[in-house]
């Protein structure tokens, strides 16, 4: 069955069954057009930066420290018409952090995408456990339950879980999951028996080797999600065919810029992810480099969809490390290698100099000693890497995942 996202941009487009490439293209041209002027006229940022141009490669980025800077430059209605500020740290060199506006409008449409997104995992009477987030007006849990509420789901907000056994005996009897990958990774290692239908991932960094191993152990179909608070949360989730993410592509313009030019990536080539928001009231913004590194994929899906899709999330530019004269490590490598290892539930990693040597200390939680010399070998060869086992659950710290620098 095609993704219902396909349907969805169709409906929302007015395309219908003209939706293909070419259409949405030329359709999100003409959507520019407003954006630049919308954004040139209520916005201080924008103000005499911008053009009206059918080529969106011709327009200035936005970086995410000029949002930390000022805020309210990207504000486009008044502030009374605002109905969510989120506050987060910001992702760039500045210590300020950025807070970002949504008016009702803006919410709304999350909540219309996430209902069609999850309308793939769970079905009207299930019931679904949301793991992320908490309780309060129109967070990123609730924005999700309100969503759920309207394709008949129930659903709960587990909101602030102290450990593993927390989430487990909230999470027992419900038939989909939403939750951060190495936190629904450690569930399924200390109980095996759970049978959820479906789990979907979000809100970090979606290593392979977790969503084979949760499939694997709890025998259910796993989903993958990719959105920025920035964009109102929603952007990008796969199917069923998991071949890549499907697109908002009614809502945002996705680009893939070269890592060394900043000019655009071939199809298929990887590079920096920057998104145009298409129908932000509060706050447009136009390319925005989200420092995520991925690619686009212009084959069809399985599902049937023609339309481009986001291949696999590669990692954060911020977060790659360069060791020696041309090594680098990333929290995303390490996710990747080391949750490969059946016997591995979570790890850490902590990284320091020591006797002028690059320094690795992983801290493994494990039901059985490692063989590392498989991992070594594609780690660089500068790199000393120290081991301890120790009990590491997620739920006790839960945030992103990164290696911390001593």
């Amino acid at each position: 069955m095609i993704s219902p996202i396909h349907n969805w941009v169709a409906e929302k487009t007015g395309l219908l069954n003209n939706l293909n490439p070419e259409t949405l293209h030329n359709w999100q041209i003409e959507k520019l057009k407003n954006l630049i002027k919308y954004a040139s006229e209520n916005t201080s940022f924008y103000k005499d930066k911008l053009h009206i141009t059918n080529d969106i490669s011709e327009l200035p980025f936005t970086l995410p420290s000029e949002i930390a800077n000022d805020p309210f430059a990207f504000l486009a209605i008044p502030q009374n018409l605002v109905s969510r500020v989120t506050t987060l740290a910001n992702s760039g060199t500045t210590r300020l952090k950025k807070r970002i506006f949504f008016s009702e409008s803006d919410l709304e449409r999350t909540i219309d995408f996430f209902a069609i997104g999850m309308s793939s995992m769970v079905n009207k009477g299930e019931h679904a456990q949301i793991l992320i987030s908490n309780r309060t007006e129109n967070s990123l849990g609730s924005l999700l339950k309100e969503s759920l509420s309207r394709i008949g789901v129930h659903s709960e907000i587990s909101g602030a879980i102290k450990s593993v056994n927390s989430a487990i005996e909230d999470a027992r009897k419900a038939g989909c999951l939403v939750g951060m990958p190495a936190e629904i990774l450690y569930m399924s290692c200390v109980d095996e028996t759970m049978r959820p239908k479906s789990v979907l991932l979000t809100a970090d960094f979606i290593p392979q080797s977790i969503i084979e191993r949760i499939k694997n152990t709890w025998k259910c179909n796993v989903f993958s999600h990719y959105g920025h608070t920035e964009f109102g949360y929603g952007f990008a989730v796969d199917c069923n065919h998991h071949n890549g993410f499907h697109l908002r592509s009614a809502d945002f313009i996705v680009e893939i810029i070269n890592l060394q030019t900043g000019k655009p990536a071939n199809i298929g080539e990887s590079g920096e992810i920057v998104i145009t928001t298409l129908s932000n009231e509060a706050m447009p913004l136009i390319r925005y480099r989200t420092g995520n590194i991925s690619s686009i994929i212009d084959s069809p899906c399985p599902c049937g969809c023609n339309l481009p899709q986001l291949g696999k999330l590669e990692g954060r530019i911020e977060s790659t490390i360069p060791i020696g004269n041309d090594g680098t490590i990333s929290i995303h490598l390490l996710d990747e290698i080391i949750f490969a290892n059946s016997f591995v539930r979570g790890f850490n990693a902590a990284l320091y100099l020591e006797a002028n040597k690059n320094t690795l200390l992983l801290t493994i939680d494990s039901t059985d000693t490692i063989d590392f010399s498989a991992i070594k070998d594609k780690l660089p060869q500068e790199l000393n890497i120290k081991i301890k086992y120790d009990s590491v659950d997620p739920f006790f710290t839960r945030r992103k995942r990164r290696i911390q620098i001593i």
